[in-house]
């Protein structure tokens, strides 16, 4: 059984991938090691009449272009024409996101992106094959790739709009097995460093995004953003999709329903929201489905980016890997209860961006008071919310925590009873699959807003 997916970029790789059995973890629920050893290649840009190139007019005609299996370009489809397909939700973007212009051979293209907090600040992370094309295939396998030119980041772009200022790129870091190799889509990152612009660093401006690693394919309260600019969508403004994703092949990718078209390549996946504007990117898009249920792929970041941001010179601040104690790697929820109240939260430990969700059973259609405290079971406590219980007697209440450390949440109900449950933040977020193995291979960088 073949596949065929597309690249969402002005780039449109096409890829055929021959489905095979999935990778199986071992005992301990560790996914296999990766084959091959990352090394970073890179390409100084050019600067020179970049912000002045891309006037308006320019930007309007970047749409995406793709490649078909020969490399052959393939036309745009164009914007929509009054199409019922479905459409990914329109948002306004987090302000550390953009749109990524810049010039292939066949013409100029688009991307998106985000900035990354790094200690240089003038960072974002896109997809490899926005950076450079790859490795072409021939007679003897296959020829390195080329760089691309012309790039300039626009945060939050909407309808020509720049409101977070245009940044024009210095320098482009891939990885060596993306710009040599074939169909390396394992290696389909890429970073783009930028010049300040007026006295300001990027992430000064916009926030920087922290970075995950060695997360497995299946994760849940995933968001993607990204520029589609493909029928049904004409690239104008930023959409979203969210939801669970999963893994379907041994080549380790995940997948995540999502209508985005050419242009969201490159986009975050965010596996963490640390306020609205910054969070956890653990895979950027890479490419999508062509025929049946629409689905946008990406193989999730490796420790491998650690490579690129070294050799990007960006001593990024590496927060330590999550927890080696029983405490983080459990899954288990332990349940509060006294007689007619129980609260079980949906994890004991989180990460940090990460959702929480409290369990309440009590009276049906009586209300349960939520109070939260950050210094211990004692309090002092704020009030997060006041539900009714359904017929049945449940409620749930979800909060998203980004401080580290431990919260408390204390649960009463009309009856006067009251169960106190406490949650651990852990520095990094956690993956779904809560085994050590699993758990203990993680990291990530911290954002900042």
């Amino acid at each position: 059984m073949v596949r065929c997916w597309a690249a969402l970029s002005g780039v449109g790789l096409v890829a055929s991938l021959l489905l095979v059995a999935p990778q199986l973890a071992d005992a301990s629920g560790a996914l296999p090691e990766r084959a091959a050893t990352a090394s970073a290649a890179s390409a100084l840009l050019s600067t020179d009449g970049v912000a002045d190139y891309w006037t308006p007019a320019r930007m309007r005609s970047a749409v995406p272009m793709d490649l078909d299996a020969d490399g052959d370009a393939i036309a745009g489809s164009g914007p929509a024409t009054g199409t019922t397909r479905a459409r990914a939700a329109t948002l306004t973007a987090p302000r550390s996101v953009g749109k990524l212009f810049f010039t292939t051979a066949q013409g100029n293209a688009v991307c998106s992106a985000a900035a990354l907090n790094t200690a240089q600040k003038n960072v974002v992370i896109t997809a490899g094959h926005c950076a450079n094309s790859g490795g072409v295939p021939n007679l003897l396998g296959c020829s390195k790739g080329r760089y691309y030119t012309n790039f300039l980041f626009v945060p939050r772009y909407a309808n020509g709009s720049a409101p977070d200022g245009q940044w024009v790129g210095t320098r482009a870091v891939t990885h060596q097995q993306w710009i040599s190799e074939c169909d390396a889509f394992e290696f389909d990152q890429a970073l783009i460093e930028v010049a300040p612009r007026n006295g300001r660093n990027l992430v000064d401006v916009v926030g920087g995004n922290g970075v995950a690693w060695n997360f497995p394919a299946e994760q849940a309260d995933i968001n993607v953003w990204g520029w589609p600019a493909e029928t049904p969508y004409d690239g104008m403004t930023v959409k979203r999709c969210h939801g669970t994703t999963t893994e379907l092949d041994a080549n380790g990718d995940a997948f995540l329903s999502c209508p985005m078209t050419g242009g969201a390549s490159g986009g975050p996946w965010f596996v963490g929201m640390v306020g609205s504007n910054v969070g956890y990117i653990w895979a950027v898009t890479s490419r999508r489905t062509t025929t049946g249920p629409a689905y946008v792929l990406a193989y999730p970041i490796g420790d491998s980016i650690r490579t690129l941001l070294a050799d990007a010179r960006l001593n990024a601040r590496t927060v330590a890997s999550s927890s080696t104690t029983t405490s983080t790697t459990t899954s288990t929820s332990p349940t509060r209860a006294v007689t007619g109240l129980s609260v079980t939260p949906n994890h004991s430990v989180i990460g940090r961006g990460q959702l929480v969700v409290l369990r309440i059973r009590s009276a049906a259609r009586r209300w349960v008071a939520i109070d939260a405290s950050r210094r211990s079971a004692r309090g002092p406590w704020t009030r997060v919310a006041t539900r009714w219980a359904s017929a049945s007697g449940t409620v749930a209440v979800s909060q998203r925590l980004v401080r580290v450390g431990y919260r408390w949440y204390r649960v009463r109900n009309a009856a006067g009873r009251q169960v106190v449950v406490r949650v651990r933040i852990n520095v990094c977020p956690l993956p779904a699959q809560r085994s050590a193995a699993v758990v203990d291979n993680t990291g990530c960088t911290g954002p900042t807003s």
